[in-house]
């Protein structure tokens, strides 16, 4: 019992200041409308202090926020308005999701509090979704005569990142524009399926020898877009436009070659010359949805590379592709179609507002 005692004093503590604020904000409430404005700062002074040193705790967060309003409002009558400003940005810090009630708070109230920055200043978050992968060749190489059934084929792949959003405001509109940024780490993959068709010389059978492979590659990417958002309501489609620098940190091709006429060769991976560093355009439409803290954020993008991945200098780079599956890198440039999801946190840092002459 002797034990429990500290704890069961430190809780009465806790629920007595508890109560006392809760019963001094009732106070100041009375005092405001008795008109007594003048005595509201010295009741509600010790409330408003941290927690740590008796003011409302966390939980009483909406406590704290209804104390600065009438704080707030008590200068703006007594025409402090230096006084007015920062009971309205530790208000904003309180709850940067308070909004007043244009239809019940005084005017002059809700013109002081139009006079802050609402917008966070940037949201950030994760970033997790698919892609679908597919090259545009401009110049088939081959070591061999292809039948036109020959055909690169999309593979799904994984990417996953960091994803940073800053509201701008731009050809004088507010709220419409954002800088979206992102640090991906990207899988991309695609099929290659090449057939051969062959005559045998002395029956005139036709056979075909087939090359199947699977190229996988990994990437960083950092995709840079504008996003233009139609309007500010629960449901918040948006389109954007952009450029993509990517990375490339390796490039695998995993292969066997199929023959009817004689033993094929076996399946294995072989390593493949690719330029480094890659460009795309990026368009892109989506969707934010605000929840608590942020936006789950749901998009569909096209990458369209802009540079080729590989030159006729590297097309037969591999000879073990060249020679045992009968295989040449064509020239080609990579795009791709990703579906994906993130979740961004708002960083609110509110402030007041300057005017512009």
């Amino acid at each position: 019992m002797k034990r429990l005692l500290p704890f069961i004093l430190l809780v009465s503590a806790s629920f007595s200041a508890i109560a006392q604020c809760a019963q001094t904000l009732r106070l100041a409430r009375a005092t405001y409308e008795q008109g007594r404005l003048h005595e509201i700062e010295s009741q509600l002074q010790g409330c408003l202090e941290s927690p740590e040193k008796g003011g409302f705790s966390k939980q009483e967060k909406q406590l704290r926020v209804e104390a600065l309003k009438i704080l707030c409002m008590s200068y703006l009558y007594l025409e402090e308005p230096q006084k007015a400003d920062a009971a309205m940005l530790k208000l904003k810090q309180a709850d940067p999701y308070y909004r007043p009630n244009e239809a019940v708070d005084p005017a002059e109230f809700v013109a002081l509090y139009n006079s802050f920055r609402e917008e966070p200043v940037y949201r950030y978050g994760a970033r997790l979704g698919v892609n679908f992968s597919r090259p545009n060749v401009s110049e088939l190489i081959t070591v061999v005569e292809l039948a036109e059934d020959s055909e690169y084929k999309q593979q799904v792949a994984f990417q996953f990142g960091a994803a940073l959003d800053v509201p701008i405001t731009l050809f004088k509109q507010k709220d419409k524009w954002t800088l979206h940024g992102e640090l991906l780490y990207q899988q991309r993959r695609f099929e290659i399926d090449q057939k051969e068709l062959r005559t045998n010389p002395y029956t005139n059978e036709e056979f075909v020898n087939e090359f199947e492979g699977v190229e996988s590659q990994t990437a960083l990417s950092l995709p840079i877009t504008l996003e233009y958002k139609f309007f500010n309501k629960k449901f918040n489609p948006y389109i954007a436009l952009g450029l993509s620098t990517d990375y490339l940190l390796s490039s695998k091709l995993t292969a066997e070659r199929t023959r009817e006429e004689q033993p094929g060769v076996p399946e294995r991976g072989e390593d493949l010359e690719r330029t480094k560093i890659n460009l795309s355009g990026l368009i892109a439409a989506g969707v934010k949805l605000p929840t608590g803290p942020g936006f789950i954020v749901l998009e569909v993008r096209y990458a369209h590379g802009l540079n080729n991945m590989s030159t006729s200098e590297t097309a037969y780079a591999n000879q073990s592709l060249a020679l045992d599956y009968g295989y040449a890198d064509s020239i080609f440039k990579l795009s791709s179609l990703s579906i994906a999801g993130s979740f961004v946190f708002n960083k609110h840092n509110p402030r007041k507002l300057t005017a512009r002459k």
